[in-house]
């Protein structure tokens, strides 16, 4: 169990960034980083990656209702914006591979042919985008909220797409669905409820 848990996290600074400028589209992903990802998964990238968001995230959308508030000398923060961005990330992070691995007992589906570590994994670093979209948010205008969620969603999408869902293979459909829908549902609620719940008004 120790072994297994100190492979999880050896990993260093500069594996973390490679893994997270596998993110970008251009220039193109390198195949080699891309190939270590999957055979070798981390939570060490993920775990930092998730408490930074929920930090950001909480941070800076009680920030953004600051801008915009008619009398910042009254304004209080809504710390239960902290547990809320802790709920949806650090939940669906454990959510997703439990639903598939509840999955898998209906089925007659080897779960060796699942590498839940890898799930959890490409997920965590999916949500990296969140990070910086957080940030961009911070702007108060709502057309451009929309356009930075809406891009940082897409990169997450793309990455879920190129080290995740294009490798799942089993023989039971529903199955199938199941490992592809959650992890792409966990980026959609993430982004979506950051989005809409974060910010108290906009301006147009």
């Amino acid at each position: 169990m120790l072994a297994l848990a100190q492979s999880l996290f050896d990993v260093s600074t500069d594996d973390v960034v490679r893994r997270l400028k596998l993110l970008l589209p251009y220039p193109s992903p390198d195949r080699l980083t891309a190939e270590e990802l999957r055979a070798r998964p981390d939570f060490y990238g993920p775990f930092w990656i998730a408490t930074t968001a929920v930090l950001f995230l909480a941070a800076t959308g009680n920030f953004a209702r600051l801008v915009e508030s008619e009398h910042p000398s009254l304004f209080k923060a809504d710390y239960s914006l902290v547990p809320l961005a802790a709920t949806i990330i650090y939940g669906g992070l454990i959510g997703v591979p439990l639903l598939a691995r509840l999955s898998v007992v209906f089925t007659d589906e080897e779960v060796a042919n699942i590498d839940f570590k890898k799930i959890i994994c490409v997920c965590g670093y999916g949500l990296a985008p969140s990070i910086p979209v957080s940030i961009l948010c911070i702007i108060p205008v709502s057309f451009l909220r929309w356009v930075f969620v809406l891009g940082g969603l897409a990169l997450s999408l793309y990455f879920l797409r190129a080290n995740l869902l294009m490798e799942i293979s089993v023989k039971v459909r529903w199955l199938q669905l199941t490992l592809i829908v959650s992890p792409v549902l966990l980026q959609v609620l993430v982004f979506f409820v950051y989005r809409v719940r974060f910010f108290a008004g906009d301006r147009q």
